[in-house]
C-alpha cells in the first residue's frame, strides 16, 4: 500500500478530505485487527487451577499491551507511510486526521473489546474487563 501511496500526492483540500476519510477507516480496521490478535492470544493462554490463578492477569495484560501497539502502529504508519504524500501546505490538517484516525483505532479496540468481554464474561475474553465479585 505504501508503494501505491508513493505515487499519489495530495495537493488539494478535496483530496485531503478523501485521504482523511481513508485514514479514519484504516484506524477502525487497525483496531479490529489488533482486537482479533488479542482474542487469539487470550484463547491460547491456558486456564490455571488453584486459588490464585495468574492466567486472567496475563490475558488482561496482553489486551492492554496490544492497545498500545495498535496506537503506535496506526500513528507511525500514517506519519511515515502516508504523510510524505501530502503537500506541505496541508500537513497540519493531515496531522489532525492522523491523530483522529489513531483515536478511532483505540476507541474501536477498547469498545469492541469491552463488548466482547461482557458477551463472553465466563470465558477467556471475559478477563479483559472482569465484573466485580459481590461478597
Amino acid at each position: 500500500m505504501i508503494a501505491i501511496l508513493g505515487l499519489i500526492t495530495v495537493r488539494t483540500p478535496q483530496q485531503l478530505s478523501a485521504l482523511s476519510l481513508q485514514t479514519y477507516i484504516f484506524g477502525a480496521i487497525i483496531g479490529v485487527i489488533f482486537l482479533v490478535m488479542a482474542a487469539v492470544i487470550a484463547t491460547m493462554i491456558k486456564f490455571e487451577g488453584g486459588s490464585h490463578p495468574k492466567d486472567p492477569r496475563k490475558r488482561r495484560s496482553w489486551f492492554w499491551i496490544l492497545v498500545i501497539v495498535a496506537l503506535i502502529v496506526s500513528f507511525l504508519y500514517n506519519m511515515f507511510g502516508v504523510a510524505p504524500t501530502v503537500s506541505n501546505n496541508l500537513q497540519g490538517d493531515f496531522m489532525s486526521a492522523n491523530v483522529t484516525g489513531t483515536l478511532i483505532a483505540i476507541a474501536t479496540y477498547v469498545i469492541l473489546g469491552f463488548l466482547l468481554s461482557k458477551m463472553f464474561s465466563t470465558g477467556k475474553l471475559g478477563n479483559w474487563f472482569p465484573s466485580r465479585k459481590r461478597k
